[in-house]
């Protein structure tokens, strides 16, 4: 049914690339070409290609719904950078998507349905018949999630209004968020992980 509890993880066979994870850096690209010429072209060039990375994705499950929350997010900050003729306007999506996952995460804990839990138990269902919802594990590691998200928007808010340029905050706020996501990730994974073949062992012995 499941490997978590194995003491040996069959081998599995060797799956390809999903290279669409590549289109996540098109609206950096595209809106450093365009502010090359004007704060219009960077926003209007970043926001296409963020709408091509979203079709681009995987957009289904949650992870499509959070897909679709960061669309909506950039739609509203293009809005509002063209009508202020300000580029930094636009740029300041990455911060307000970090504070409001940290808010959503925090209202999840608040309601006993901690939204790390929602969204692993949707990627992997064999989750949902070792951990349930409201699991210690999952609180934690949504517990993880908001404190993260909340440094992160901090940072980046910092980066983008405490004196950098747009060309250095495009390079350093992606040297920081992409380390800073992937320890997030390895954390989350791990108390997860750890829970799931806790839970597995424990039935074994009781089975």
């Amino acid at each position: 049914m499941d490997t978590f509890g194995s003491d040996k993880v069959p081998p599995r066979p060797p799956s390809r690339p999903d290279f669409r994870v590549l289109f996540g850096i098109l609206p950096v690209v595209a809106f450093y070409i365009g502010y090359q010429w004007h704060a219009y072209a960077a926003i209007g060039f970043g926001f296409i290609a963020t709408v091509v990375a979203y079709y681009a994705s995987d957009r289904k499950g949650l992870v499509g719904i959070f897909a679709l929350f960061g669309l909506l997010v950039a739609t509203v900050a293009a809005v509002v950078g063209i009508v202020l003729e300000d580029e930094r306007a636009f740029l300041a999506r990455d911060a307000a998507i970090d504070f409001l996952l940290a808010s959503l995460g925090l209202g999840s804990l608040m309601l006993g349905r901690p939204v790390v839990g929602l969204v692993l138990r949707d990627m992997w269902p064999a989750l949902r018949d070792l951990l349930p919802l409201g699991h210690r594990a999952f609180m934690m590691a949504t517990g993880v999630f908001v404190v993260v998200n909340i440094f992160q928007g901090a940072v980046r808010t910092w980066m983008l209004f405490g004196g950098f340029t747009v060309g250095e905050y495009l390079v350093y706020s992606r040297l920081f968020g992409w380390p800073v996501a992937g320890i997030m990730i390895a954390i989350i994974a791990y108390i997860v992980r750890r829970a799931a073949r806790s839970e597995a062992s424990r039935r074994r012995q009781n089975s």
